[in-house]
């Protein structure tokens, strides 16, 4: 369970909105007043951040660690959504509506993160204009990515479906890219199981056309042999 963590600086807090897209255009004095409504929230590693049927009125602020997002299906299964890394945030449609949260958030690591209640959050935007449209680029952002994930999850064949991810984060290049989720979250997030995302690893690295370095690095060694995988 996250648990609320008080003290008196607001150094913390600053760190955590600066590292924010939504927040990184505001003068020194606005980034303050930002810090200053927000609350530190400690998780540790396995910790649930919220539930599924808890009303949401905050926005959350990854500062240090790892959260994921993910729903369970009927047979128990998770699909992970999305994965938070330090500067990602959830909980933005809290700002337009009384949503309950339909996902589940756990931390992957110990994790620290910043809160902005939806009072807060309104009070800011009203003061400040330019955060409303910082923050419609956000949810426009979220919906491409959820658009694309969709895209992925409607491809019958793991390999392709695998394919068309890397391609996609590696921006269709050559090169080493950082897995952003553990090997079992992309399992998850791709709806296939780990033992498939490893042979499908496997595959592609015997035909060339990838090499994976550790648990969380691929190398694209073939960019046009990935697109040939990948869907069209």
């Amino acid at each position: 369970m996250a648990h609320a963590h008080q003290h008196e600086s607001i150094e913390q807090e600053l760190e955590c909105v600066s590292q924010v897209p939504i927040f990184q255009r505001l003068a020194a004095d606005q980034l303050t007043s930002v810090a200053q409504v927000t609350r530190p929230v400690v998780a540790k590693k396995g910790g649930t951040v919220f539930s599924t049927g808890e009303v949401s009125q905050t926005l959350y602020i990854v500062n240090v660690g790892q959260v994921r997002l993910y729903h369970l299906a009927e047979d128990g299964r998770e699909q992970v959504l999305r994965v938070l890394n330090p500067g990602d945030f959830i909980g933005e449609i809290a700002l337009f509506t009384d949503e309950i949260h339909s996902s589940y958030a756990e931390a992957t690591k110990d994790s620290e993160l910043c809160t902005i209640s939806r009072a807060s959050l309104t009070a800011l935007i009203k003061d400040m204009p330019q955060l409303s449209m910082a923050l419609l680029g956000a949810l426009a952002d979220r919906l491409k990515t959820a658009e694309r994930q969709a895209t992925l999850l409607a491809i019958p064949d793991a390999l392709p479906r695998l394919a068309g991810y890397l391609q996609e984060i590696s921006g269709h290049q050559a090169g080493t890219i950082d897995l952003p989720m553990s090997k079992q979250d992309l399992a998850a997030y791709l709806g296939m199981t780990p033992e498939s995302l490893s042979r499908k690893l496997r595959q592609l690295v015997k035909d060339g056309v990838i090499e994976t370095i550790g648990r969380r690095q691929v190398k694209v060694l073939d960019s046009s042999a990935l697109a040939a995988v990948a869907p069209e």
